[in-house]
């Protein structure tokens, strides 16, 4: 009978696909292995030996974490969450690149030496400001005051009015570039403005102008030893990309 052959087919289609499944995908066991590490967990955090009830819970908890773990792969979790990958990614950098040897101070030196471009404190500016919220009416007789030594109070800001030192990194994050770009442009003990930004409108007053300068290699010695240790990753992963591209289709 045709049907019956076919559903014959079907079966050991069905069977050939479960095995196959199986064996990409092992069981779940609690081995012997795993209880001893669970155990030796358990006894170093209570001081005791666990009961029956304990190396129940053991393989319980065990198997749970498992069934979630495939779970999480079977919903591409580590294909579609970002921390996810970022974990993952993580890892397997230390696992190819391993912990970097530790560098003697000569290395750190040389190091230092030879990326000094990265070792530069940013320009700062020191500056005052007079804030209003919304923005002032007859600026241009508020300017004209201000230059001429009268003390206006605008309205208040988080901040205050003074900023001492503030790199233009930190100015940029509270005022924008705009307003970076104004301050740094601006004469050194004259008011200008108003100056607007998302925060509100801004007449400043700048003090000093500090430009870029290298940071002594004592100041910054940790940083560097972090810098030398992911150079040391990158390249040790670097080596690797090419099979990696091999390995997996990469369109280019």
């Amino acid at each position: 009978d045709p049907l019956f052959a076919f559903l014959l087919a079907g079966i050991g289609l069905f069977v050939g696909y479960q095995i196959v499944q199986r064996m990409e995908t092992p069981p779940i066991v609690f081995t012997p292995e795993i209880e001893a590490a669970a155990v030796a967990d358990f006894q170093t955090l209570t001081g005791r030996k666990p009961t029956a009830a304990d190396r129940a819970k053991m393989k319980k908890d065990y198997i749970t974490e498992e069934l979630l773990f495939r779970e999480a792969i079977a919903r591409n979790m580590h294909l579609t969450d970002g921390e996810t990958r970022k974990r993952l990614v993580d890892k397997v950098r230390y696992l190819i690149a391993g912990a970097p040897p530790e560098p003697n101070e000569e290395q750190l030196v040389d190091y230092y030496a030879s990326h000094l471009d990265l070792y530069r404190a940013e320009p700062r500016s020191s500056f005052t400001q007079v804030f209003w919220q919304e923005e002032p009416g007859n600026p241009t007789l508020l300017l004209a005051r201000l230059n001429n030594g009268e003390s206006i109070k605008g309205d208040d800001f988080w901040l205050g009015r003074d900023f001492p030192r503030y790199g233009d990194s930190m100015v940029r994050g509270i005022f924008g570039q705009p307003f970076v770009e104004a301050v740094k442009s601006a004469p050194d003990g004259r008011w200008i403005g108003p100056i607007r930004s998302a925060r509100g409108w801004h007449f400043v007053r700048r003090s000093e102008r500090m430009p870029q300068a290298m940071i002594p290699f004592p100041r910054i010695r940790d940083q560097v030893r972090q810098d030398y240790s992911d150079a040391h990753s990158e390249a040790a992963i670097d080596t690797l990309l090419s099979d990696l591209k091999d390995k997996f289709d990469v369109a280019q």
